[in-house]
């Protein structure tokens, strides 16, 4: 997530000593939690700052800076009840927005944010923000009118371009959403993630060779992208590659042990070499990632009967049977978005 406006709010011990109505022994506690703080130690920043409101909760940004530390956290729960403290200004409302949007509760992070972005129409970061609310809410529409309203401004901008094609994407304009990442990648070619969106919409219809040339062009920057590394895996076993896959898919799993596709390729390749235990596990971790995934069931139900265990397979078939009626026409994975 794409943080805006995150630099501590500085306690001064110098000009806070000027000040005498604050206490000198909550001055020392404060500053110690901007020094733990600016070293990333933001649990023990907590504290320091807690005991600095303990001893004068009237210190100005306190619970600003309380809240800040949680939100580096991840705690975005204790960062809102922090923030909510604070009186209210842009820069409060934009942090309680923002740690909304880091609890996933996507609609109500756009509520808040949508009236600051309208005072603030150049803020292209805060626009950006509120039009990935838009895209992981569904709210298509206005999206779609932010998008257009962001690259008028700003008709090279990377990131637009880039979250366009997402949100063209999410609506099944799979052609429209390619055109606006190769605008990205030609105006942005070293942009994180680029590379492997246009790639990821180049497999989706089934391009394989541009596919696997966008993954591994993300991968020279990133040689641990797990997903770019889980689909490059995907096209060599395509190809017929598959001690290139073999190494790929484990690759993947070693940097990100939850992604759905390369448990499913891991579990065909060692099905192919007859290793059917370490197939079975594969299929069911791939299962365990996405219980509703159509290809993990349907491939381990097919592994059990030529194993012999009817009962499992029959079991996994029903399951199949009950997906394919509800079946759609999803990919495994949308470019990003929340997981």
């Amino acid at each position: 997530m794409k943080q805006l406006m995150l630099g501590l709010a500085l306690l001064s011990l110098e000009a806070l000593g000027q000040q005498q109505q604050y206490k000198p022994a909550a001055i020392a506690q404060a500053n110690l939690g901007v020094s733990l703080a600016k070293q990333s130690k933001y649990r023990e920043a907590v504290e320091a700052y807690r005991r600095a409101a303990d001893i004068d909760p009237t210190l100005p940004n306190i619970n600003l800076n309380i809240g800040l530390a949680w939100f580096k956290l991840g705690d975005f729960r204790q960062a809102i009840a922090a923030f909510q403290k604070e009186p209210s200004n842009d820069r409060v409302a934009t942090l309680i927005g923002m740690s909304y949007f880091g609890l996933a509760r996507y609609k109500e992070a756009a509520a808040r944010l949508k009236p600051l972005a309208d005072a603030q129409p150049d803020n292209s970061e805060l626009a950006y923000l509120l039009a990935k609310c838009y895209l992981w809410s569904g709210e298509s529409d206005a999206g779609m009118a932010l998008f257009q309203k962001m690259l008028e401004r700003d008709p090279d901008s990377v990131a637009t371009h880039m979250l366009l094609g997402e949100a063209l994407d999410a609506q099944n304009h799979t052609e429209d959403a390619i055109r606006e990442f190769e605008v990205a990648a030609k105006n942005g070619p070293g942009q994180p993630e680029v590379h492997f969106g246009l790639g990821y919409l180049y497999w989706k219809q089934k391009r394989y060779e541009e596919a696997g040339r966008e993954f591994n062009l993300e991968l020279k920057t990133n040689p641990t992208h797990g997903m770019a590394l889980a689909y490059a895996g995907d096209i060599a076993l395509r190809a017929g590659n598959d001690e290139q896959a073999l190494t790929l898919l484990k690759k993947a799993i070693d940097v990100q042990k939850d992604i759905h596709l390369a448990h499913l390729d891991l579990g065909t390749v060692y099905q192919q070499e007859k290793r059917n235990e370490q197939a079975v596990a594969e299929f069911r971790e791939s299962i365990r990632i996405d219980p509703s995934g159509f290809d993990g069931h349907y491939r381990l139900a097919r592994l059990l009967k030529e194993m012999g265990r009817k009962a499992e397979a029959d079991k996994e078939f029903a399951i199949v049977q009950n997906l394919h009626e509800k079946k759609t026409a999803e990919p495994l994975l949308r470019i990003s978005g929340p997981r």
